[in-house]
């Protein structure tokens, strides 16, 4: 793990391809953070363990404990990160400014995450869970997961795959953020004004992985704004380090693989092609 600045005792309870946990893992490198980390294997369920469902009773990933506090939810921790370790500030100067920024963050929780989530596991993560569980394992999983909306949804889409009905409307709901996206980015040059914000750190994960579904045609050649974003991002050194450069090949693979098939469908929904 790369460290630098501040030597304290985080500990990240994380996934590699959870995005939320990618958004907390760019707070902490951004802040030059030194960190140890606890990696859950999600398809197995380690995230149903009574261990860990006594740090997150809900049974979700990230968690950071810092000492004997426990932090869970990403943007709860990602603003609480922000205030313990002040520099460099994740946040705009002005007060209204980062009203704005909250409300992106918001969209990303409230809107995005959910999306994404449902797409990936209509695209991949299905695929995956069929060939590692037996159709006994699949149904004691989905009785674990706490949520029961999530549960149902979960079902659906693995079932269905992208054409589940979730699926769709996770994919319209995307495509009206993007819109909205790519008209802020418009106006300035990070999603909250002229400078690299929590805000940006929420939407990077999410973006990464429409693009490692080769769904990038979200944005190409109809979202220029969020296009150059994107390759801003991209070529940002922290992102580069603490997201990118830890997805497993063959994990970056199945993505690619997948997407790749369903592709058209996905355009068909969003664009009516």
């Amino acid at each position: 793990m790369k460290l630098h600045r501040w030597a304290v005792n985080l500990v990240l309870y994380h996934s590699v391809e959870s995005t939320c946990a990618q958004k907390v893992k760019l707070v902490l490198a951004e802040k030059q953070l030194v960190w140890e980390e606890e990696k859950l294997n999600l398809r197995r369920g380690d995230q149903f363990s009574p261990a860990y469902l006594a740090l997150n009773p809900k049974g979700v990933v990230p968690t950071l404990v810092y000492d004997s506090v426990v932090i869970r939810e990403s943007t709860v921790i990602n603003e609480y990160l922000d205030d313990a370790f002040p520099e460099p500030s994740l946040k705009p100067a002005s007060p209204a400014v980062v009203a704005d920024m909250r409300l992106w963050v918001k969209t990303f929780d409230d809107d995005v995450h959910p999306a994404v989530g449902v797409t990936t596991y209509a695209t991949v993560l299905r695929h995956q869970m069929q060939e590692m569980k037996s159709e006994a394992e699949l149904e004691d999983h989905f009785a674990k997961i706490p949520d029961p909306a999530r549960r149902m949804r979960q079902i659906s889409v693995h079932d269905c795959g992208i054409d589940a009905e979730p699926a769709a409307v996770a994919l319209k709901q995307l495509d009206g953020v993007l819109d909205r996206l790519d008209m802020q980015l418009a106006e300035s040059s990070w999603i909250a004004g002229e400078q690299f914000s929590l805000a940006d750190c929420a939407a990077a994960p999410y973006i990464l992985r429409l693009d490692m579904l080769q769904f990038s045609g979200l944005w190409e050649g109809r979202r220029p704004n969020l296009g150059s974003w994107y390759r801003r991002v991209s070529d940002h050194t922290n992102f580069k380090n603490v997201v990118v450069n830890q997805i497993p090949q063959s994990l970056a693979e199945k993505f690619s693989q997948y997407g790749k098939q369903v592709w058209p469908k996905v355009e068909a929904i969003v664009f009516g092609a």
